[in-house]
């Protein structure tokens, strides 16, 4: 061990001394204290306590509703339900768990810290339990609020919420102990296994609201299963959380990095409002992952060659449309729980974020300016190229929930079949542009001239961001949600459809302008040298 002359011998640091040297170092830099933040930012504080309120009031009211419904199949449609929210807050933690990590470090802790001749199962501790009490915490949301919009009482809220924020925590638990020995297969198997329950769990919803199964489940069997899932969840915890921790130590760096910084990449996206970059990112990760790929030859000429390989793309990755046809059940389900008012609403949202995967090639191309000059097609034609094969993916989807919107469940009012086709169409059309308006969003220009705020400067549009594409769904399903005729939703849709789909957008006319202005240059210089030269023959 190496000695200091005046000193002695040199002790290496322990875990908790670089941890409160860091924790010091940063607190020592900070120009502002909580409350300083807090009061510069009351605006955002008082906007959040307002929407939550009227979020809260939302619920409350939709919890009166469905508990009015107090027939057999919606009493066993409740009972399910929760079951659906169960499974999908598991599936969902195990993907993002395998997605950053759980546990992970940034670049600078690796840099040094991970380094350094102390335990790097103390340095990790305090990340798995920061992990676990996120799931947990999420989780409890979900469930809480799915079991409250079902109109499930106080008990059976808090049993299911509990439920499944300890399920929730026991999934990233459980991936952080396969992390600790590099092994994923078991973790992506069980999030393919959840995400199946959780579907089968609301066509379940679906069929019993429909009289196509019977189950008669009891009025106390639903707070019987919470606790039993309680107590299951539980003991899967506690193992899991005991066995990532004995791992720890045994986590390769690069793999600690790679989610640091992951994390690093979306938070800074998120800090510019910026959603679309976040998903970029996620998606670079993914394909980083994979590797490579088989190069495949295209075929046709044209814009049937771009359409052509946004098929190939699709058969690719396919994923996106086990998405796609998970979101049929949500018309289906809002009807089943006597939401019916409400399902063009759902649908729309629910098909917005699962038609963005399919939107790639459309992103590229309204993102990459140059790339579009490149094709010999207007921008208009392009974006229309782009979309034909999600367009073709969505009006499958809108024959799949059609039935949907007439009512048959007996719960909602019934609906003819042709008003019940154009609610399914507007629907579709609704959650297809607003997916378009999402993905051909440009990014917030931080060189413009900000805007002065309560809250400090803000760039144009920085707000904006995260409302584009969802005033997209909900403008064109207005007429259907206040009981007005469809035909008002589908012109809503045409006049939305010409504005996405016109190739007049602001680059481009920037760019023509700029044109004109070079081309009528050029004209001028060349008006000023046949005078010069005329000028000079009459001398």
């Amino acid at each position: 061990m190496p000695e200091s002359p005046m000193t002695g011998p040199l002790v290496p640091a322990s875990p908790r001394e670089l941890k409160g040297l860091i924790r010091d170092w940063r607190r020592g830099r900070a120009t502002k204290n909580l409350a300083e933040a807090f009061q510069d930012a009351y605006v955002v504080v008082i906007g959040a306590l307002m929407i939550g309120a009227m979020i809260i009031n939302v619920i409350l009211k939709a919890q009166r509703v469905v508990a009015s419904c107090t027939s057999v199949s919606c009493l066993s449609a409740r009972t399910v339900l929760p079951w659906a929210a169960f499974a999908g807050a598991v599936a969902v933690a195990l993907s993002v768990s395998q997605l950053f990590g759980p546990v992970l470090a940034s670049a600078a802790e690796g840099f040094w810290l991970l380094d350094a001749p102390v335990s790097r199962a103390k340095l990790l501790g305090l990340r798995l339990v920061a992990a676990v009490v996120a799931a947990f915490l999420g989780g409890a949301a979900v469930g809480a609020l799915v079991s409250a919009l079902t109109g499930s009482g106080a008990a059976e809220v808090l049993i299911w919420s509990g439920a499944t924020a300890l399920s929730a925590a026991a999934a990233v638990a459980f991936a952080a102990a396969q992390q600790g020995i590099e092994r994923h297969r078991l973790a992506r198997i069980f999030t393919y296994l959840f995400g199946v329950i959780a579907i089968a769990a609301l066509m379940l919803v679906v069929g019993v609201s429909a009289n196509w199964v019977q189950l008669g489940f009891a009025g106390d069997l639903g707070p019987q299963l919470g606790l039993i899932m309680i107590g299951f969840s539980g003991a899967v915890l506690v193992l899991s959380v005991v066995l990532a921790r004995l791992r720890l130590g045994r986590i390769r760096r690069t793999r600690l990095l790679s989610g640091g910084a992951l994390v690093s990449g979306i938070s800074g996206a998120f800090f510019a409002l910026d959603v679309g970059l976040a998903r970029d990112i996620v998606v670079e990760r993914r394909a980083i992952e994979i590797g490579h790929v088989t190069p495949v030859r295209g075929r046709g000429l044209g814009l049937e060659a771009v359409i052509w390989r946004e098929w190939q793309r699709l058969r690719r990755f396919p994923r996106p449309l086990l998405v796609i046809g998970a979101t049929t059940v949500v018309p289906y389900a809002a009807d089943a729980l006597g939401m019916g008012s409400l399902s063009s609403v759902f649908g729309a949202l629910a098909l917005f974020g699962a038609t963005i995967p399919l939107l790639g090639g459309l992103r590229v191309l309204t993102r990459t300016g140059g790339l579009a000059r490149c094709l010999p097609f207007s921008l208009a034609r392009i974006k229309a190229a782009c979309i034909a094969v999600p367009g073709i993916v969505v009006a499958i989807w809108t024959v799949a929930v059609a039935p949907a919107f007439a009512g048959f469940a007996g719960v909602a009012p019934q609906h003819s079949f042709s008003d019940a086709a154009l609610m399914a169409v507007a629907t579709g059309a609704a959650g297809l542009l607003a997916a378009i308006r999402w993905t051909q969003a440009k990014g917030v220009d931080f060189g413009a001239p900000m805007i002065a705020t309560q809250a400090g400067a803000f760039p144009p549009g920085l707000m904006t961001n995260l409302f584009r594409g969802f005033d997209v769904a909900l403008l064109i399903t207005a007429p259907m949600l206040l009981g007005v005729s469809p035909f008002w939703s589908l012109a809503l849709a045409a006049i939305v459809a010409a504005v996405l789909l016109n190739s007049m957008d602001a680059e481009s006319m920037r760019a023509r302008q700029a044109e004109q202005q070079k081309l009528l240059e050029q004209q001028r210089k060349q008006r000023d040298a046949a005078k010069a030269a005329s000028q000079q023959r009459k001398r």
